[in-house]
């Protein structure tokens, strides 16, 4: 009888023990399921916000694609879209005290009887260059500085070769802040290509004009007469 108890005692704690350990196992697996399942929702909450990140870049890239292709100044269409919504008015190329520059070169042009001419606000870039080399970032450099710097007075001789700039320092000569370094660019581009610069102050009388003129070019252009 002792026998027979003993094997239900045993038998029974053996389930019991049975039983809870599968009870724990159950739990353990329950709360490793929760946290898997946790861990994934923050994966996917994670790759949603990353998801969105990206969304959110690629559409900012767009945007500033876009608006540079609809701003970009070199674009021809752009340019002419430009125009037509901007108010453009004529203005005088020349203001009055300069013009009174220009119509003394001419006529002192005009008395020589050299045939040369005279132009006004020229683009440096246009009669000034460097020596070619597109590998040469230097020479690049060097026409950058001085390309897009207008001179006041251009005059050529009958071939069209530069022979003297006359630059004149009126009233608004110095109303940017960069005026005077500005004229230094022009100054040692105009020595370095080997063309005579006359700088003329506000003003200065025709006849004054004339003389710093015939001063700065080395073999003369005298009026006749």
């Amino acid at each position: 009888m002792e026998t027979i108890f003993l094997l239900v005692f045993g038998s029974a704690v053996g389930f019991f023990v049975r039983a809870s350990l599968g009870r724990k196992q159950a739990v353990n697996a329950l709360t490793t399921e929760m946290a898997m399942r946790k861990q994934l929702e923050q994966l996917q909450a994670e790759n949603g916000a990353l998801h969105k990140s990206e969304a959110i870049r690629l559409a900012k890239m767009e945007s500033a694609r876009r608006f540079f292709a609809e701003n970009d100044i070199s674009d021809v269409e752009n340019q002419v879209k430009f125009i037509r919504q901007a108010r453009l008015r004529a203005v005088a190329p020349v203001n009055k005290e300069a013009v009174m520059v220009l119509y003394a070169l001419e006529n002192w042009i005009r008395a020589s009887g050299s045939g040369w001419r005279v132009a006004f606000e020229v683009s440096m870039g246009a009669f000034i260059k460097t020596a070619f080399d597109q590998k040469d970032e230097m020479q690049k450099a060097a026409f950058s500085s001085y390309n897009s710097k207008r001179v006041d007075f251009l005059l050529i001789d009958k071939k069209g070769a530069p022979r003297l700039v006359v630059e004149y320092h009126g009233s608004g000569h110095d109303l940017s802040d960069d005026a005077s370094a500005r004229m230094e660019v022009k100054r040692l581009a105009l020595e370095r290509a080997g063309i005579p610069l006359v700088e003329i102050p506000a003003g200065m009388q025709r006849a004054d004009i004339l003389s710093m003129v015939e001063q700065a070019l080395p073999l003369g252009l005298a009026p006749a007469g």
